[in-house]
């Protein structure tokens, strides 16, 4: 008796180009969804910057020249942020002062800020420009700095 297998080894072929097919798809397929998300979030990020205006009003210098008082106030829209970062400047140098929290919508807030040698090289005196950059906290704690800053020149 002779056994004519030929018929099953077109079964198996054929089942094992299928499953390749598959398993390409879903490779495929985790490829362009990362790629997707990540998209995503920097779009996300830009929405969220655009409804955001923190300006700085008022900016005051004390008898010292390491010490500035700057006033902010933030737009009417826009969602809770997770801070901003004031830089103090002139021609020669700049200062970035990390201020963590939200600022609510239409609030004002004033900070003083000092600038200490020992937390960052490069004192700023006789500066005559503040800018204000507005960032927010991802999931992992990363902050996401906005592109957009707001100066103002005193």
């Amino acid at each position: 008796m002779i056994h004519n297998k030929k018929g099953l080894s077109e079964i198996v072929v054929t089942l094992i180009l299928v499953l390749l097919a598959i398993v390409a798809v879903g490779v495929v397929w985790i490829v362009v969804n990362n790629v997707l998300k990540g998209g995503e979030g920097k779009i996300n990020l830009a929405s969220s910057c655009s409804d955001i205006n923190v300006e700085p009003t008022v900016v005051t210098n004390s008898t010292s020249d390491a010490i500035y008082s700057v006033t902010m106030i933030r737009s009417a829209s826009g969602d809770e942020i997770g801070g901003v970062k004031v830089i103090i400047s002139n021609e020669t140098g700049s200062w970035v002062h990390p201020e963590p929290g939200n600022i609510a919508p239409l609030a004002t807030k004033t900070i003083t800020i000092t600038m200490d040698p020992l937390v960052q090289s490069g004192v700023v005196t006789n500066a005559n420009k503040v800018e204000i950059i507005p960032y927010f906290t991802d999931a992992s704690g990363v902050e996401q700095l906005c592109s957009v800053a707001y100066p103002l020149e005193f």
